[in-house]
């Protein structure tokens, strides 16, 4: 028997354990990633950090120091959201 004042507790632990088993499955599938960058750099989308290391082969710090160095730049206005422009990171990769 569920007491009333514990189903919140018990929802919003449902709703965690949801969330992470959806992290768990996208990390499970890198492919489901590349998939999703590929359609974001064809729709000219911008990326996220992990869409676009996955994009080009990299880890997200080796991407991270690629930025330091002024090679790719993020998308401007989003506060401490990451996201990388469509054409940066397609530029790149066909270079590499």
């Amino acid at each position: 028997m569920i007491r009333e004042k514990d189903y919140p507790a018990r929802l919003m632990l449902a709703l965690r354990v949801e969330a992470l088993e959806r992290v768990l499955r996208d990390l499970a599938s890198p492919g489901a990633i590349l998939d999703r960058a590929h359609a974001r750099v064809n729709a000219g989308a911008p990326l996220t950090r992990e869409e676009a290391a996955t994009y080009l082969g990299v880890s997200t710090r080796k991407l991270q120091r690629m930025e330091a160095a002024g090679q790719l730049t993020r998308c401007p206005g989003l506060g401490t959201v990451v996201r990388y422009a469509a054409r940066d990171v397609q530029r790149l990769a066909s270079a590499r």
